[in-house]
C-alpha cells in the first residue's frame, strides 16, 4: 500500500481527508439533487392546480356570461313588447 502511495507521492497523512472531503462533496450533490426533485415536483403539483383552478374560472365565467346574455335578451323583449303596444 505504500509503495503504491510512494509511486503516486501522495502522503498517507493526506489520503483519508481527501477521500473524506470528496465523499462529503458527492453526498452534498445527493442531498442538492434530492431537494431539487422535490422542488420539481411541488411546482408540478402547483401548476396543475392552477390550470385547474383557471379551468374552473373559466367555466364559471362562461356561465355568468351565458346568464348575462340571457337577462339582456330579456329586458329587450320586455322593452320592445313595451314599446309595440
Amino acid at each position: 500500500m505504500y509503495s503504491l502511495l510512494a509511486t503516486l507521492h501522495v502522503q498517507p497523512g493526506i489520503l483519508l481527508p481527501s477521500l473524506l472531503i470528496v465523499l462529503s462533496v458527492g453526498g452534498l450533490f445527493l442531498i442538492i439533487h434530492h431537494k431539487l426533485r422535490v422542488i420539481e415536483q411541488n411546482i408540478t403539483n402547483r401548476e396543475r392546480m392552477i390550470r385547474v383552478s383557471l379551468e374552473e374560472i373559466s367555466e364559471k365565467m362562461a356561465r355568468r356570461y351565458d346568464s348575462s346574455v340571457d337577462q339582456i335578451g330579456e329586458i329587450v323583449a320586455e322593452i320592445t313588447r313595451r314599446v309595440y303596444r
